[in-house]
């Protein structure tokens, strides 16, 4: 089944790989270009391209280069895989939802994924991808297969001005994409996007921050970019120094505990056997 993962009206040139491609590291931020030189596409331009391929290369890190890239015009305009995918998947819920920019997410069958690779352009209007003669028909994802619990629909239903509606229903588009039958409570979290990757890291923050946004379950905080409160005596520069310092106040502002470490199991109270956690950080992860 061919699936359309994030909706968008667009049309454009077919860049095609291979090859999974990691946009944190492989892809400049700044000019959506691909920097990666061991890539089949290295140098080529993926601004208002159809990019396909099978799925995307770590660090989940890409899902913000993603978000950079389309909150400045620089973003691909579709994104096509025939395998599951979730970093950039992510980059472009967020981007749709909260800052109306659009990059379309489609994951085809393995057949029309083939058969669309050979051609030059390809058009995406509603369900629809018409590339030629070929026309593949798109079926949406729905939330509406979530079996959720009371809580989770009172926190989904919130409105739409309540920052919690909005996080939920970021959650629920990726469950639904990733065909989960429900959501799991989790214990605690750990957030990873406290570093200064980009501009859209800070942006995304301040701007749940100024909806009022708050952590619900006990939530710690990664390492960031600069020694929060010395950054100033140590030379780093005044732009980027302040970014990164104004990145960690944003999600301290809204509930998360400032140690910022990316070891948070080593903190007093580290996870039983068994508890459900919620954390990011490769080395989290691992643990």
């Amino acid at each position: 089944m061919s699936r359309i993962i994030v909706a968008a009206e667009v049309a454009g040139q077919i860049v095609s790989s291979t090859q999974g491609l990691s946009f944190w590291g492989g892809v400049d931020s700044a000019t959506g270009t691909v920097i990666d030189a061991h890539h089949d596409l290295f140098g080529k331009t993926l601004s208002g391209k159809i990019l396909m391929m099978p799925t995307s290369r770590g660090s989940c890190s890409g899902s913000g280069v993603l978000l950079e890239l389309a909150m400045t015009g620089r973003a691909p305009a579709a994104l096509v895989f025939h395998e599951e995918e979730e970093i950039l998947t992510l980059g472009a819920v967020i981007a749709s939802k909260l800052f109306d920019q659009h990059v379309a997410v489609i994951q085809l069958n393995v057949q029309d994924h083939a058969r669309m690779a050979e051609r030059p352009d390809a058009t995406i209007t509603g369900n629809t991808i018409t590339a030629g003669e070929l026309v593949i028909p798109l079926s949406p994802i729905s939330q509406a297969d979530l079996d959720l619990t009371g809580t989770d629909l009172e926190m989904l239903n919130a409105g739409p001005e309540d920052p919690t509606a909005t996080a939920m229903d970021i959650l629920c588009t990726m469950a639904a994409a990733q065909g989960a039958p429900r959501l799991r409570d989790v214990t605690r979290a750990h957030i990873d996007g406290c570093i200064l990757a980009h501009d859209a890291n800070l942006i995304f923050a301040e701007h749940m921050a100024g909806r009022g946004a708050k952590t619900r379950i006990p939530t710690t905080t990664n390492a960031i970019s600069v020694d929060r409160e010395n950054w100033a005596k140590d030379g780093t520069a005044p732009d980027f120094g302040g970014k990164a310092s104004r990145l960690a106040d944003a999600y301290v502002a809204m509930g998360a505990k400032p140690v910022f470490t990316c070891a948070p199991y080593q903190l007093d109270g580290p996870p039983r056997l068994g508890e459900d956690i919620g954390w990011s950080e490769s080395n989290a992860v691992i643990y």
